[in-house]
């Protein structure tokens, strides 16, 4: 069925949700299939299904609703396009539910992968994605690993350029006055960067030299202590 049905979804001829949600679904046909890496590497938790993924594998299940073509095969396009109809002509309340029980898996998977992380080292980390391929997501997103790496033993802190080391300097003493009044936030931003960029071509090769000097001695412990650390 999934060779049958796999190369279609994959092209043009399936909607973008309908892909994502085959992809879900037919990995979890598929996964008593997969080949064990290392047994004693602890395996990560596997992505919660979006909404849609939940009901279009209850489509796809029901046999009334796998179409086949004048071959006797499943016709592909022909379910893929059925299924999109339903979802748009779904009742509120059916859509609520498969919205609620996709928001409950979601929290589920955050608590594992939580613990997952906690009860795993970088190095670990890193040998799975190695072997698989894949790279692990860090609990909470982009944002809160960046914060995780800041709250490291040692950490010294990626330095700033010389020049935007001299913006927040500027910024936080709020040295660009008369800023017209009539600016939007974007505009205003956009003043202030080019204020800035004024006053850094204003200041003499010497006051330059002292944030690039700063800025390099900082680079050199932030590479050294980045070294340590096997996920960075």
């Amino acid at each position: 069925m999934l060779s049958t049905i796999r190369p279609t979804l994959m092209g043009t001829a399936a909607s973008i949700p309908t892909r994502l949600a085959f992809r879900q679904f037919g990995a979890s046909l598929i996964v008593a299939k997969k080949k064990v890496i290392d047994p004693t590497l602890p395996v990560p938790p596997k992505g919660p299904p979006s909404a849609y993924t939940l009901f279009f594998k209850e489509f796809v299940l029901n046999p009334t609703n796998q179409i086949k073509n004048s071959e006797g095969k499943l016709d592909v396009k022909q379910i893929a396009t059925e299924a999109g109809k339903s979802w748009s002509l779904i009742n509120l309340t059916d859509k609520k539910n498969f919205e609620l029980k996709s928001s409950n898996l979601r929290k589920e998977y955050e608590i594992n992968l939580k613990n997952f992380w906690e009860s795993t080292t970088p190095e670990t980390r890193l040998e799975i994605e190695k072997l698989t391929g894949k790279k692990i997501k860090s609990p909470g997103g982009k944002k809160a690993y960046k914060k995780t790496i800041e709250q490291r033993q040692g950490n010294p802190g990626k330095p700033l350029t010389p020049y935007f080391a001299f913006a927040k300097e500027i910024r936080d003493s709020n040295q660009i006055n008369n800023i017209p009044e009539n600016l939007t936030s974007t505009e205003k931003l956009g003043y202030i960067a080019k204020e800035t960029g004024k006053l850094w071509k204003e200041l003499t090769e010497e006051a330059q030299q002292k944030y690039k000097d700063t800025y390099a001695a900082a680079k050199e412990k932030w590479e050294a202590w980045k070294v340590t650390q096997k996920d960075l």
